[in-house]
């Protein structure tokens, strides 16, 4: 889904998701699935007068024709990305949707918390239903996914997976009845392409599992969108939103990881790695058929998937075989597992042997 008009765009850079303190050390070029950016709004400088007389203290003359650099105001990024937000939750379907709340989550990537204006019987509404993530490019900021606030938590697919038809989805989710659209858009200038919509049941007044499958029709295109509304029970458009960015299947050999190596090493007699201190974990992957591989951390216990952190993407294999991730970790305690992903034009393919320990 493009803010304004969505195209696929080659975003070079590096998207580096924290745990805690943490920084992902990121090998990447250009990534084919990131949408187009919205441009920030320009802004009116105003010139300083240019007549001034220098202070005592300060001899150097001053150039009546030079200006100093304009700044911008301090709230443009804010601005900006509650802009991008907003137009993004309004092509999903939100009817006057309100950017709530900023915070930013790293150098160039943020959140932005969202609601519709009003709800039934144009009751006025003040509580953030959808939060909308994004990152900074040079173009501007660009949604790289939403979560709808207590309502569904998507466990598949993963954002930037390659999915196929049907494409699995699972997850939790509480709506009205229990029910949860779920639709598969293709990038598109203008209003997306719908390739295909379905629904699946999870709880009606708490949190419940979901599970289903969602055939779509095959896409021209490499990239769009899984997305997932529940059901409000009126006709007041979309309410909330959980959209996970997806890439699609244009190849007939799926991705394969043949081997995977991590420094520091697993105990000899098991697959787990313990870590001290701060320092570096690198994972070193041999694979088939993949064009990137990334790498996230999972939190121990059941259901806990969509909580991952990405640790560090690699785009740039040496020899189309041999891929690493390497990650700064902090001094800090956790107990998890990694789960590494390998994206192809034929697919994803995951691992997730490998525990990590830190006391």
């Amino acid at each position: 889904m493009r803010p304004a008009h969505i195209r696929l765009a080659a975003a070079a850079g590096v998207l580096a998701v924290g745990i805690g303190v943490a920084t992902a050390l990121v090998v990447g070029r250009d990534d084919p699935g990131q949408p187009v950016a919205v441009a920030s709004p320009t802004t009116t400088s105003v010139v300083p007068d240019s007549k001034l007389t220098p202070s005592p203290d300060n001899q150097r003359t001053t150039d009546p024709t030079t200006a100093p650099a304009p700044r911008p105001p301090a709230d443009q990024p804010e601005r900006a990305a509650k802009a991008a937000a907003a137009g993004f939750m309004r092509e999903l379907g939100m009817r006057d949707p309100v950017a709530a709340s900023y915070r930013a989550t790293g150098a160039a990537t943020a959140e932005v918390g969202i609601h519709p204006r009003a709800g039934e019987g144009g009751r006025l509404l003040d509580t953030i239903t959808t939060t909308v993530q994004l990152h900074r490019y040079t173009n501007g900021w660009v949604p790289t996914g939403a979560k709808a606030v207590g309502a569904i938590e998507a466990d598949e697919p993963l954002p930037f997976a390659r999915i196929a038809s049907p494409v699995p989805v699972s997850g939790l989710s509480v709506a009205y009845e229990g029910t949860v659209h779920v639709t598969v858009t293709e990038d598109r200038r203008g209003a997306d392409r719908v390739l295909g919509r379905s629904f699946v049941n999870g709880g009606a007044d708490a949190l419940a599992p979901f599970h289903g499958q969602v055939p779509f029709s095959r896409p021209t295109g490499d990239a769009g969108w899984v997305v997932f509304t529940p059901d409000s029970g009126a006709d007041l458009g979309v309410f909330s939103a959980t959209a996970v960015r997806v890439r699609f299947v244009n190849s007939d050999h799926a991705p394969q990881i043949l081997g995977v190596v991590t420094d520091p090493r697993p105990a000899a007699s098991s697959q787990l790695v313990t870590l001290t201190g701060s320092g570096t974990l690198t994972v070193s992957v041999k694979g088939f058929a993949i064009e990137e591989l990334r790498v996230l951390l999972v939190p121990a216990g059941t259901g806990n998937r969509p909580n991952a952190k990405l640790i560090g993407v690699d785009r740039t294999s040496e020899n189309g075989e041999r891929w690493s991730v390497s990650w700064r970790y902090p001094d800090e305690s956790f107990h998890g597992h990694l789960l590494i992903q390998a994206n192809g034009r034929g697919g994803t393919v995951e691992h997730d042997g490998i525990a990590v320990y830190h006391a």
